[in-house]
């Protein structure tokens, strides 16, 4: 049978680990990606993005960013449209056409960690299906830091990013 959690039970697990943020000021995260994969977003219109993430402030309508980490740029964003906690083997099965890693690199994530090159211990996945991906008019730089695992984007941000 397969194992999900449903988003309202998605913010209520996060919320047991995670730190409380300002949540009227966040619209949505920024996360790192390559530049092909970020291609496969805006060209290829790959529409599920997959995170071991404790992001529990996202929530429907909120954007996702694409950062592309060798140029230090933001270069597209997508509405999120749902987001759902799966075990890693049920989500490649149900969305496999829509995630944006070929079914290798899909496996190389959910079984090492691309940030400490260990064997993850975790066994579910976000997923966010993404309506409304474009490529951003101007590339720009973000207002802070980047991470490996992402961060949030506050309206201020956001703002600051959008063409005048």
């Amino acid at each position: 049978m397969a194992s999900s959690i449903s988003q309202e039970e998605y913010g209520a697990v996060w919320s047991l680990s995670t730190k409380k943020e300002n949540t009227d000021a966040i619209v949505g995260a920024i996360f790192p990606i390559s530049k092909f994969h970020a291609n496969r977003f805006l060209k290829d219109k790959k529409t599920v993005f997959v995170k071991f993430t404790r992001f529990r402030q996202l929530k429907k309508g909120s954007k996702i960013i694409f950062y592309v980490s060798g140029q230090k740029l933001l270069i597209g964003e997508g509405t999120i449209e749902n987001i759902e906690l799966l075990d890693t083997e049920t989500a490649w099965s149900r969305y496999n056409q829509q995630i944006f890693l070929t079914e290798e690199e899909y496996e190389n994530y959910v079984g090492t960690s691309p940030v400490t090159c260990e064997n993850r211990k975790a066994t579910y996945i976000t997923l966010f299906t993404l309506k409304n991906l474009k490529r951003l008019a101007s590339p720009t730089k973000p207002a802070k830091p980047m991470t490996p695992s992402g961060c949030y984007v506050t309206k201020e941000e956001y703002k600051s990013m959008q063409p005048t």
